[in-house]
């Protein structure tokens, strides 16, 4: 049996308190563990009836938070560690990530940098797990807009970003110092090999970058 089919929504809620089981938080203050209706589980401290303080919760799909509540939302210095892969360490604000930390994807890419209510913004690093290509740079509401692609043999593109794709006036430097200047140009064009789209429906298309080159400076 799974892991998601051993714990069950037990459709109540009850909290466990050192003086015994209650119904209901309301008024509490005080360590405590919550099971949740919807199978959640919170373990820390409450103030008043809400989570406030230090604690750990649990969700039925396997997340886990480990760190401190406000007002029942993750604030402060916390930990996320996914069940399906990952975490992320850092700060949050109203239960979002916010302000300096970092997430490690399912698929292993990091990024790590600067978080405003929950997307990627601010100065921030990206590294790809498989390739180890970095992107690093600038970003806004989750897309990069300006910095560096770095490639693994130490070649670097250095100009704007679009869509997560280079965009504008560029420079690409080869490892061995050669510098090419020109731009990108960015065309959104159909997929051919995905399926027709349905009634209704937009179809499926692509980005594809066409560099221009406008100058080429040997080392």
């Amino acid at each position: 049996m799974g892991d998601d089919e051993e714990r069950q929504p037990p459709g109540v809620y009850t909290l466990i308190t050192e003086e015994g089981e209650k119904k209901t938080s309301i008024d509490f203050t005080g360590k405590a563990t919550a099971n949740y209706a919807n199978g959640d589980i919170y373990e820390g401290q409450f103030e008043k009836g809400v989570r406030q303080g230090a604690g750990v919760y649990t969700y039925l799909k396997g997340d886990v938070f480990t760190g401190t509540f406000e007002n029942n939302l993750k604030t402060g210095l916390g930990r996320i560690t996914y069940k399906k892969g990952g975490y992320y360490h850092g700060h949050f604000k109203e239960g979002k990530r916010h302000g300096e930390g970092t997430l490690q994807y399912a698929n292993g890419d990091i990024y790590s940098g600067l978080w405003h209510e929950g997307k990627k913004h601010g100065a921030g690093t990206y590294v790809f797990s498989k390739t180890k290509y970095e992107y690093k740079g600038e970003w806004k509401d989750g897309q990069i807009l300006a910095g560096t692609w770095t490639l693994t043999d130490g070649t670097q593109y250095t100009g704007g970003f679009q869509n997560q794709k280079p965009c504008g006036d560029a420079i690409w430097k080869t490892k061995q110092g050669t510098l090419v200047e020109g731009s990108y140009v960015q065309q959104v064009v159909p997929l051919d090999s995905a399926p027709p789209a349905k009634n209704g429906e937009p179809p499926a298309v692509v980005t594809r970058c066409f560099w221009h080159t406008a100058a080429l400076v040997e080392s």
